[in-house]
């Protein structure tokens, strides 16, 4: 029923947006730890549910996202931005040096 709240004082409609947050590129991309060009590269081979604003402009919802990045295998970079995650073998920091 349209307009009905619930306990906590959230409407329906409130309630479906918070299940379905809408994220930009950036946003995105953030939670699945890799760039916004990998991003768009999944969208067009058909890897990541997106749609366009009427700008042109790419959305996203967080549970499309979190699909994504499991199906990477690579749930640990959840949340964290690929420049961030060191390659392996790589030192954590750059410039650090080991002794």
């Amino acid at each position: 029923m349209p307009g009905s709240s619930y306990a906590d004082g959230l409407e329906e409609e409130e309630l479906a947006e918070r299940e379905e947050e809408i994220l930009t590129t950036g946003e995105a991309a953030a939670l699945c730890g890799v760039s916004r060009s990998t991003l768009r590269r999944a969208v067009a081979q058909g890897h990541l549910r997106a749609w366009h604003t009427p700008g042109k402009h790419l959305r996203f919802t967080r549970a499309a996202c979190l699909e994504f990045a499991q199906s990477l295998g690579r749930v640990d970079l959840i949340g964290q931005s690929y420049r961030e995650v060191p390659m392996s073998g790589q030192p954590a920091q750059a410039g650090a040096v080991g002794v």
